[in-house]
């Protein structure tokens, strides 16, 4: 989300428009850093769930907490930047 956010900033502050590609590798990044987080800390959080003795629905409460609400607003996110990025003003005023 950093990654979006600074070049989106930087860009718009130049009065730069990158094309579709440009705009969204950011965020396919972000999602890939997301990815690659998640299935790193998957044995550490399947080791404490079996540990703990986690019910089913405990281990799908912590797994949508923990797991799809952040990867959701980094996303969320990431991609209102990368649209922001391609905005471009129309100041016809007919």
């Amino acid at each position: 989300m950093l990654l979006s956010r600074t070049l989106a900033r930087r860009r718009i502050a130049a009065g730069k428009r990158p094309s579709w590609v440009g705009a969204w590798w950011p965020v396919a990044f972000d999602a890939l850093c997301l990815i690659l987080l998640y299935a790193i800390l998957f044995v550490p959080f399947r080791n404490i769930s079996t540990n703990f003795n986690f019910s089913a629905w405990a281990s799908a409460a912590a797994l949508f907490a923990l797991l799809f609400i952040p990867i959701q607003g980094v996303l969320i996110f990431s991609s209102l930047w990368a649209a922001r990025s391609r905005w471009e003003e129309k100041n016809d005023k007919t």
